[in-house]
């Protein structure tokens, strides 16, 4: 399992990306938040934006395919998308989610062949 972090511009974008998450069945919550940036411009300025962050808890096995989705939904859109892997987690969500996320998926393949 992974904890997957997605950056974009604004809660409004942020609200997409979470509807097209859970509509594609990649977790089972995506929790969202908005956040201070600061990075240096080019001539060597700091300068502060804001951003919308969500999070969510998935099979690492999904990465590639979760970022491909995002691409193909939103091709206008660049994502600074990273993922950390859980080491521990209560298996009682751990089921869940392997549960819901991978036996959908599965589900759907097999009615799609």
């Amino acid at each position: 399992m992974i904890i997957v972090k997605l950056l974009v511009d604004d809660k409004e974008q942020g609200d997409a990306v979470a509807n097209s998450i859970l509509k594609n069945k990649f977790t089972l919550n995506v929790f969202g938040s908005s956040f201070d940036s600061y990075h240096l411009s080019s001539i060597n300025v700091k300068e502060h934006s804001e951003g919308y962050v969500i999070q969510f808890v998935t099979k690492s096995l999904l990465f590639n395919e979760i970022e491909a989705s995002l691409k193909k939904e939103f091709p206008q859109t660049e994502f600074y998308i990273c993922a950390t892997p859980i080491v521990h987690m209560a298996i009682n969500l751990h089921d869940k989610i392997k549960e819901r996320v991978i036996g959908i998926k599965l589900m759907e393949d097999e009615l799609n062949d």
